[in-house]
């Protein structure tokens, strides 16, 4: 079994040379990758190391001057990055999102029109994809889109899409997935570990580094098999969401259930509830044995971290539990972690 240790960075160090992204001649990947690099290159900003030197970088996501990064990508805070065709732009922090690790960082003196914003993909589809990396645009295949994995240091188990390159020794920590039109689908920044006990992973502590590459595995193909993980769109899609609010928070779900792995194959036993969290008020206790959620049948509490964790605030959740030799279905609202509905 494999299992994943996850730390999410954003678009560290791609394509630059010299802190100027748009000088940089793009790898030859094919005539819909390029123009979608065209498409997506001044909505970046690189930002430097203590020395001055290209270090990560920023992404436009509003035109009112909001650029996303990475915690790890930024050396130091305030900072001035610089944008394509040599402009330089002074950034501070204006947000942070610590379940992903995600920073909002506001423009000053921005202003508005000069830049198109990146486009968020609405939903992750299974296809060919371009990922800008520290050695240029190269052309992956999106393989699979519900792989469970950790966040780090969050410790956050989320649906990750799974990405696979037939290139070797592909710097892959902090690359940006886009789809053909233009669109950002993901981030990437995982680390692939083979046989990984479901008991050990919360206490995980691994993760990439910016510029990080990612090791390659023998696989199909001339070159070696690359895979690498990305924050898939649907989480992202949420983030920047809670970004652009007027607040900048970021709403995540939450339906204050604790639970464990049973004593039997494949058993998630509830542990503890939270007085007044969802789980609460839908009258789940602890020792329940959690068979499905939402219609999706629960095999490990991995699985059942991860699909939690793609529901939205707001949404209703139906989960059928074994409870005293009998089958019955509780139904909830799922709540915003960090409140309460009682």
């Amino acid at each position: 079994m494999w299992s994943l240790a996850v730390s999410v960075l954003l678009a560290s160090q791609v394509v630059t040379q010299e802190r100027n992204i748009i000088e940089t001649p793009l790898v030859p990947i094919g005539p819909y990758q390029n123009a979608a690099w065209a498409s997506v290159v001044d909505s970046l900003a690189v930002l430097p190391d203590i020395n001055g030197n290209p270090f990560g970088v920023a992404v436009l996501i509003d035109d009112r001057g909001y650029f996303v990064a990475h915690a790890s990508s930024l050396v130091f805070e305030p900072l001035t990055a610089k944008l394509s065709g040599g402009v330089e732009v002074k950034l501070g922090r204006i947000g942070y999102d610590k379940e992903t690790s995600l920073v909002l960082l506001g423009a000053h003196n921005w202003v508005a029109g000069k830049r198109q914003a990146v486009r968020l993909a609405p939903q992750t589809k299974p296809g060919e994809m371009m990922v800008a990396t520290v050695q240029g645009a190269v052309r992956g295949m999106l393989t699979s889109d519900d792989r469970p994995g950790i966040l780090m240091p969050s410790q956050r188990f989320v649906p990750l899409a799974e990405i696979q390159f037939e290139t070797k020794d592909v710097p892959m920590g902090g690359a940006i997935v886009f789809d053909n039109s233009g669109a950002m689908v993901g981030i990437l920044g995982a680390i692939l570990q083979p046989d990984m006990p479901q008991t050990s992973a919360m206490n995980l502590a691994a993760g990439g580094d910016a510029g990080q590459t990612q090791k390659v595995r023998n696989g199909f193909g001339p070159q070696g098999l690359t895979v690498a993980y990305a924050l898939g769109s649907k989480i992202l899609n949420r983030v920047v969401a809670g970004f652009q609010r007027d607040d900048h928070k970021v709403e995540h779900p939450s339906v204050g259930l604790f639970f464990r792995a049973g004593d039997g194959p494949g058993q998630v036993v509830v542990d503890e509830v939270t007085p007044g969290s969802p789980s609460d008020l839908a009258g789940l206790k602890p020792g329940d044995l959690i068979m499905t959620a939402n219609g999706t049948p629960v095999g490990n509490v991995v699985d059942l971290a991860a699909l939690l964790f793609g529901v939205e605030p707001g949404s209703e959740l139906t989960m059928r539990i074994y409870r005293g030799g009998k089958q019955m279905e509780v139904k909830m609202t799922v709540g915003v972690k960090g409140r309460l509905l009682g």
